[in-house]
C-alpha cells in the first residue's frame, strides 16, 4: 500500500511539473543572399521525437507555438536554394525565441531542373530594388546591359555607366562578390542577359554594415547580377574581330568558366574605336576591366572626347578554398592613347571687370595602368567572421598640349595672347588594403566589430612648359605692349598615407533584440608630404637653368579626426530607427621644410545623426537619414607659395585653413505597384557646409592677370533631387516613362574682397516611351530638356546667365528572323551658349546583323557610325564665378564591317550557340523556364 500512494504523488509531481511548464513561441524570418524575404519555404522544427512544419507567408516569416524548452532544430528549404539546418537551445528567460534571419545561399545544381514561378518585375525592399530579368525580354544573345536599360529608374548613357535613382553606380558585384574589382562596364557590356535571374540595385553602407547590420554613413549605389542557379556550373563566352574604314578596327575575347562557388573570367579587348575597356583612372580599389560592348548596341565612335587606341586584358577569379574560407580577386593591364581637339571660353564675372578667354588646344595622352584586387572571407563560425581585401596599382602617363589662348580684360582695355606649349611623365603607385573582423555574440543582437584600413599613394610628375604672352593695353597712349617669355621644369612628388579604425558595439536592450544601444569610435588620420622644385630656363635651347626658390617647397601635413557615437537602434516589422549623437574632434597641423610658415588647427563638430525606415508595404518603403562628416583641405591649398606655372592664373595657398564640415539630410521614396507594373522612384538630398573651403580671386591692377588663393567661409548649401516613374500597358508590350532632375547650388566665392553669391540652378525634365513586342521590334523615344542658369550676386552687382539644351532621341531594333536593324538617332538643340561653342549636331548610327550557323552561334553585323558626320562633344561647367563652355572632338563617320562567335556549355549539355529565348517552347503558361539550353 506504501509503495503505492508513493507511485501516486511521484505521478502528481510529474504532472505538475509537466502542466505547470512554460510553452513557448519561436520565430524567425528567411531571406536569400541580397537581404529579400523568400515566400512559400518550407520550415521544420525538430524538437525530441516531436516535429512541426510551417511555411513563410509574403514578409518571409514563420512561427511555431506551444514550443516546450530544451533542444531543437530548424530545417528549411526551397527548391533551387541549398537547404539550411541548424540546432538551438530554447531557454525560459522569454516567451518569445527569435532566431536570426535565416539566408538560403543558391543550389549549385547540376541538373537542368525545370522551375515554374511567377513572375515579380520589381520588389522593393528598404535598401534594395531587385528586378527579375524575365520580365524585361531581350534578343538572345544580348548582354545584360539591354536589360538594364529597360529598368524603370535606371539609365545607361552612351559610354555604359549606370546611373539608378540618379545616383551614379560605384561598382558591380555577380553573385554578391565583387567582379573585375568592381568595374561596371565589364560585366553589364559582357555577361549574358539570359543567363542572368535577377538585377538588383543596392544602397550599400559598406563590408561592416553588410556583416553587422549596423548602417551609417552615405551608402554607394552598388548593382549585384545574380546567375540563374542552374547556370552556375558550365563555360561561355564570346569573341569578335572587326574592321573598317578610316584605319577602324576592334577585337575581344570573354571566356568564363563557373563551377559553383568556383568562377574564372579572362577579358582581353584591343580597338581604336573609342570602346569602353578598363578602368583607366590609375589605381584605387574599385577598378578592374572594362569590356566591349559587342553584344549589343555598338559603342564604338559614341564614348569620350578625342580619338582612342585601348589595349586591355584583365582575369578574375573566385573560389572556396575548404568550407570556412571564400576567395575572390582580379587583375588587369590596359594601354590608351588619346588625342583631343578642344576650344573652350570661360566668362569670369565680377563686378570691376569681366574676363572673357578663349582657349583652343592640341594634346595627346598616353597611359598605362597595372591593377590588383584581392579577398579573403573567412567565417571560422556562425558567430566570427573575417575579411582581408588588399590591392595594389601602378599607373604612368607621358603627356603633351600645344594651346593658343586669348584673354581680355574688357573694363581694363587688355588682352593678352599665349602659346603654351608642356610636355610631362607622371607615374602614381598605390596600394593598401582593408581588414574586418565581426563577432555575434550568442546573445541575440550582441555584436562587436572593428575595421582596419591602410591606403598609400604616391604621385610623381615630371613637367617642362614653354610659354609666350603678348600684352596689350591700350589706356596708355601709346599703346602698352609687353612679351614675356617662361621657360620652365616642375618636378612635384606628392605622397599621402591614410589609416583608419572604426569599432563598433552594439548591446540589446530587449531580450528580442529588437531595441539596442550602439557604441561607435572612429579614428582616421592622412599624412602627406609635398615636393615641388621648380627651374627656370632662358630659353628651349638651354641646358643650364636656375632652381627658382619662391616657387619650390617642401610641405608635410597631417588631418587627424576622432569620432565617437552613441546610438539607440530599432529593428520591427513594418520600420527600422536609429537615434544618435557624435563628437567629432579634428586637428590639422602642417609645416614647411626650409621656410618659415606652420598650420595648427584644432576643431570640435557635434553631429546629429538619425536613420528612419518605414515599410507601407512590400514594394513601398521610405527612407531618412541624417548624418554629417569633415573634410581637410589639400596641400595645394595649404602651402602659400606660389604656383605660377600660368603666369596669367597664378595659384598660392593658404596655411591658415581650417577643416570644412558638412550637414546632410536625404530622403528616398520607392514604390512599385505590383498589379498596375508601374514604379515610382523619389529622391531628394540636402547640404549645407560650414567653413567651406572657396576660392577668392585677386584681378591684377593692370593687365590680364588674377592671383587664385583660398578661404573659408559660411553660407554654401544645396538641393539636389530626382524622380521617376514608369507605367507598362498592354503585358509590357508599352511602357511611359517620366522623369525629372533638379539640382540647386548656393556657392560662396570672392573677387577682389567683394562676396558673391552665385546661385546655380539645373534642371532637366524628360519623358520616354518604349514599344516591346517580342521577337519583331524594340523601340525608345525619348526626350530631355536641360535648363542651366547662373545668378551671381555682389552687393551692389548681379547678373544672370542662361542656356538650355533640348535632347531629341529615337533607337530601336526591328527583327526580321535572324535579321536585326538597329538604329540611334539622336539631335541637340543648344541655346545660349558661347558663340564659339554652340553647335546642334544631329548622331544618326545604324547597322544590320545576321545570325548564322547553328544555334545561332555566328553573328554578322555591317555598322555605321555618324553617318550625317556631326559628332560633337558640348559641356557647361560652372565654378564660383567662372563660366565655362567647351566643344571638343570626338569619333567622326565611319563603317565597320565585325563578325561574333558565342559558345556557351552547361553542366549535362552539349556546347551551343546560347540559351532558349524567351517564348518558345519550354514556357509554361506564359511564366519563365530555367534550364534548358535549345539544340
Amino acid at each position: 500500500m506504501r509503495k503505492l500512494w508513493l507511485s501516486f504523488a511521484l505521478l502528481f509531481i510529474t504532472a505538475t511539473i509537466a502542466f505547470g511548464q512554460q510553452a513557448f513561441s519561436v520565430k524567425g524570418i528567411v531571406i536569400d543572399t541580397s537581404g529579400l524575404p523568400l515566400t512559400g519555404v518550407n520550415v521544420r522544427l525538430n524538437h525530441g521525437s516531436d516535429s512541426a512544419f510551417a511555411t513563410t507567408n509574403k514578409a518571409g516569416v514563420f512561427s511555431f507555438n506551444e514550443v516546450q524548452p530544451g533542444n531543437f532544430s530548424i530545417t528549411a528549404s526551397y527548391i533551387g536554394l541549398n537547404k539550411f539546418s541548424q540546432s538551438y537551445i530554447l531557454k525560459t528567460d522569454t516567451s518569445v525565441f527569435q532566431l536570426e534571419p535565416i539566408v538560403l545561399l543558391p543550389a549549385n545544381s547540376t541538373m537542368d531542373s525545370v522551375v515554374i514561378r511567377s513572375i515579380r518585375p520589381v520588389i522593393v525592399k528598404e535598401d534594395t530594388v531587385q528586378y527579375d530579368v524575365s520580365a524585361y525580354k531581350v534578343r538572345e544573345g544580348a548582354p545584360i546591359e539591354d536589360v538594364i536599360k529597360k529598368l524603370p529608374g535606371v539609365v545607361v548613357d552612351k559610354d555604359g555607366n549606370v546611373e539608378a535613382q540618379g545616383k551614379k553606380v560605384a561598382r558591380v558585384r555577380v553573385n554578391g562578390k565583387d567582379f573585375f574589382g568592381g568595374d561596371v562596364q565589364t560585366a553589364t557590356q559582357n555577361i549574358p542577359a539570359e543567363l542572368i535571374q535577377n538585377v538588383q540595385i543596392i544602397d550599400d553602407y559598406g563590408d561592416q554594415a553588410n556583416v553587422s547590420g549596423i548602417k551609417t554613413g552615405d551608402p554607394e549605389k552598388v548593382l549585384n547580377i545574380n546567375f540563374q542557379p542552374n547556370k552556375n556550373r558550365g563555360t561561355f563566352g564570346n569573341g569578335t574581330v572587326a574592321g573598317g574604314n578610316e584605319g577602324r578596327f576592334a577585337g575581344n575575347v570573354f571566356v568564363n568558366h563557373f563551377n559553383g562557388e568556383q568562377q574564372l573570367s579572362v577579358l582581353g579587348a584591343v580597338n581604336n574605336t573609342n570602346a569602353n575597356l578598363f578602368n583607366f583612372n590609375g589605381g584605387g580599389r574599385g577598378g578592374g576591366a572594362r569590356g566591349a560592348n559587342f553584344g549589343g548596341d555598338s559603342r564604338a565612335g559614341a564614348g569620350g572626347s578625342g580619338i582612342t587606341v585601348s589595349k586591355s586584358i584583365g582575369v578574375n577569379l573566385r573560389d572556396r578554398w575548404g568550407k570556412k574560407l571564400s576567395v575572390y580577386g582580379s587583375y588587369s593591364f590596359s594601354t590608351r592613347q588619346t588625342d583631343i581637339n578642344a576650344l573652350t571660353f570661360t566668362q569670369d564675372i565680377n563686378p570691376l571687370n569681366v574676363r572673357n578667354t578663349q582657349r583652343q588646344s592640341v594634346s595627346s595622352n598616353s597611359s598605362a595602368n597595372h591593377r590588383f584586387t584581392w579577398n579573403m572571407e573567412y567565417q571560422a563560425d556562425s558567430l566570427n567572421y573575417l575579411k582581408f581585401s588588399p590591392y595594389f596599382s601602378y599607373s604612368q602617363s607621358n603627356n603633351w598640349s600645344n594651346s593658343h589662348s586669348e584673354i581680355s580684360a574688357l573694363s581694363k582695355h587688355s588682352f593678352t595672347v599665349s602659346d603654351n606649349q608642356s610636355r610631362s611623365d607622371n607615374q602614381a603607385p598605390n596600394g593598401g588594403g582593408n581588414l574586418l573582423y565581426n563577432h555575434r555574440f550568442k546573445k541575440r543582437g550582441r555584436n562587436f566589430s572593428t575595421y582596419l584600413s591602410l591606403d598609400y599613394s604616391d604621385s610623381r610628375s615630371d613637367r617642362f612648359s614653354n610659354s609666350n604672352y603678348h600684352n596689350v593695353d591700350s589706356t596708355f597712349s601709346p599703346i602698352y605692349i609687353k612679351d614675356t617669355l617662361q621657360v620652365q621644369s616642375i618636378a612635384t612628388d606628392s605622397r599621402n598615407t591614410r589609416t583608419n579604425v572604426h569599432l563598433s558595439y552594439n548591446e540589446p536592450l530587449t531580450a528580442s533584440g529588437a531595441t539596442s544601444l550602439e557604441v561607435n569610435y572612429d579614428w582616421n588620420k592622412s599624412e602627406t608630404e609635398s615636393i615641388r622644385d621648380v627651374t627656370d630656363f632662358a630659353n628651349v635651347a638651354a641646358k643650364d637653368g636656375r632652381y627658382n626658390d619662391k616657387q619650390s617647397n617642401h610641405y608635410r601635413y597631417n588631418f587627424i579626426t576622432n569620432r565617437a557615437g552613441l546610438s539607440l537602434r530599432g529593428r520591427y516589422e513594418k520600420y527600422n530607427y536609429s537615434v544618435g549623437f557624435l563628437s567629432q574632434p579634428t586637428s590639422l597641423k602642417g609645416y614647411s621644410l626650409g621656410k618659415n610658415f606652420s598650420t595648427d588647427y584644432n576643431n570640435i563638430n557635434w553631429i546629429p545623426s538619425a536613420r528612419f525606415v518605414y515599410n507601407f508595404s512590400r514594394s513601398n518603403t521610405l527612407t531618412a537619414t541624417v548624418d554629417g562628416s569633415a573634410r581637410e583641405p589639400g596641400f595645394s591649398q595649404l602651402q602659400p607659395v606660389a604656383d605660377s606655372s600660368n603666369l596669367k592664373n597664378i595659384v598660392l595657398g593658404n596655411p591658415a585653413l581650417g577643416n570644412e564640415f558638412t550637414n546632410t539630410f536625404a530622403l528616398r521614396y520607392n514604390k512599385f505597384d505590383p498589379k498596375a507594373g508601374s514604379s515610382l522612384f523619389v529622391n531628394f538630398s540636402y547640404d549645407q557646409t560650414n567653413n567651406k573651403i572657396v576660392n577668392s580671386v585677386f584681378n591684377d591692377s593692370v593687365g590680364t592677370g588674377r592671383t587664385t588663393t583660398y578661404r573659408n567661409t559660411d553660407g554654401f548649401y544645396g538641393y539636389n533631387g530626382n524622380a521617376s516613374f514608369t507605367q507598362p500597358f498592354h503585358n509590357r508590350r508599352y511602357t511611359v516613362g517620366a522623369s525629372f532632375y533638379a539640382n540647386y547650388d548656393n556657392n560662396i566665392s570672392y573677387t577682389d574682397g567683394y562676396r558673391n553669391k552665385g546661385s546655380n540652378w539645373n534642371l532637366r525634365p524628360g519623358v520616354n516611351f518604349r514599344y516591346d513586342l517580342e521577337d519583331k521590334a524594340d523601340v525608345t523615344l525619348r526626350s530631355d530638356f536641360t535648363i542651366y542658369q547662373t545668378t551671381t550676386r555682389y552687393a551692389t552687382y548681379t547678373t544672370n546667365n542662361k542656356a538650355q539644351t533640348l535632347n531629341l532621341g529615337l533607337s530601336g531594333k526591328n527583327y526580321f528572323g535572324d535579321v536585326t536593324i538597329g538604329y540611334d538617332f539622336s539631335k541637340l538643340i543648344n541655346y545660349g551658349f558661347s558663340g564659339g561653342i554652340a553647335s546642334n549636331p544631329s548622331i544618326l548610327n545604324v547597322y544590320t546583323e545576321y545570325r548564322f550557323l547553328k544555334n545561332r552561334m555566328m553573328t554578322l553585323r555591317l555598322q555605321g557610325f555618324d553617318l550625317l558626320n556631326e559628332n560633337t562633344g558640348i559641356m557647361r561647367t560652372v565654378n564660383g564665378t567662372t563660366i565655362t563652355d567647351s566643344r571638343t572632338n570626338r569619333l567622326a563617320r565611319y563603317f565597320l564591317l565585325s563578325v561574333n562567335m558565342r559558345l556557351s556549355k552547361f553542366a549535362g549539355q552539349r556546347p551551343g550557340g546560347g540559351m532558349r529565348q524567351r517564348g518558345e517552347k519550354g514556357s509554361v503558361g506564359g511564366q519563365r523556364r530555367n534550364g534548358g539550353a535549345r539544340f
